[in-house]
């Protein structure tokens, strides 16, 4: 096969997956999926990094967020400056990583 095809084949994989990611992407504005987001937050203890209200060490209530990457984030994890948040997609379903998202947009100030 060569590179091309290669790449192609990888594309239309993780295109397909964005796709069904984003075919069940619930209201992230709605009281109910941000109060099971918040609980999330709390169990997964989320907490211990990001402060019980998204003001502790990793703040995330003074970031500008978009739904997109705040899910990317959360589903597969991130490494910033040394700093390493763990990788979710294995323990949550996308329905809870949508819910953990809407709870983060909530509490930032400047959600897109």
């Amino acid at each position: 096969m060569t590179r091309g095809l290669v790449t192609a084949a990888i594309a239309a994989i993780l295109i397909g997956e964005a796709a069904h990611s984003e075919e069940n992407v619930p209201n992230l504005r709605d009281p109910t999926v941000i109060a099971a987001g918040h609980d999330l937050f709390l169990a997964k203890q989320c907490a211990h990094c990001h402060g019980v209200d998204g003001t502790g060490g990793i703040n995330l209530a003074r970031r500008s967020l978009e739904a997109k990457g705040v899910f990317q984030s959360i589903a597969d994890g991130r490494e910033k400056s040394g700093l390493r948040m763990p990788a979710w997609r294995e323990v949550l379903s996308d329905e809870e990583i949508w819910q953990a998202t809407a709870y983060v947009l909530s509490i930032s100030q400047h959600s897109k």
